[in-house]
């Protein structure tokens, strides 16, 4: 019996799973409005723990949106959906009850606001380890936002051009993930 013919496959006919697309898109969503939460922190003092508590729920539901996406197409489970609705309900648990002490008066708005800043960059972190590896560059550059934002604000133009550069680090590395290691 002979042995059947080896089989080629030409690159550009392989059909990639659209869940790395959708985790890149959530992705760059998150720096786009952590670069207008930048804006807003050195423009406007006030608004800003608001805005990065409101944060909280988006960045929730684009994580647990991609996770039902990688469900709902075989790349992961509920088990995964769950994880991430729990995760993010902590945040927003953890960031409330620091604006519940903050109410009492023994912290200030700026600091509330940096402390909401610190727990978001913590969960975007930790659903890059758990969900999509993305979402970690997130919060690395939610974390060194705040790091600007408390040290030295004269420099926080240099943060956009890191949220551009994150943004074209994880274009790139798609690419050449899904071009020389596989995609999921």
């Amino acid at each position: 019996m002979s042995e059947p013919a080896p089989v080629t496959v030409d690159a550009r006919s392989v059909v990639l799973p659209r869940s790395w697309k959708i985790g890149l898109g959530a992705a760059v969503v998150m720096v786009l409005l952590a670069i207008l939460g930048i804006g807003l922190s050195t423009t406007n003092r006030a608004i800003a723990p608001k805005y990065w508590l409101g944060l909280v729920p988006v960045y929730g539901m684009l994580c647990v949106g991609t996770a039902w996406y990688r469900a709902r197409h075989g790349q992961g489970g509920r088990t995964q959906i769950i994880q991430q609705v729990v995760h993010w309900l902590a945040i927003a648990a953890a960031i409330g009850l620091d604006f519940l002490i903050r109410s009492t008066g023994e912290d200030s708005n700026v600091a509330a606001g940096f402390n909401a800043l610190l727990l978001l960059a913590l969960g975007c972190f930790l659903a890059g380890i758990h969900l999509e590896w993305m979402f970690m560059l997130v919060g690395v550059l939610l974390a060194l936002t705040l790091v600007v934002a408390v040290k030295a604000e004269q420099y926080l133009w240099l943060l956009v051009l890191a949220g551009i550069a994150v943004i074209a680090v994880m274009f790139i590395g798609r690419r050449l993930k899904s071009r020389f290691g596989g995609d999921q």
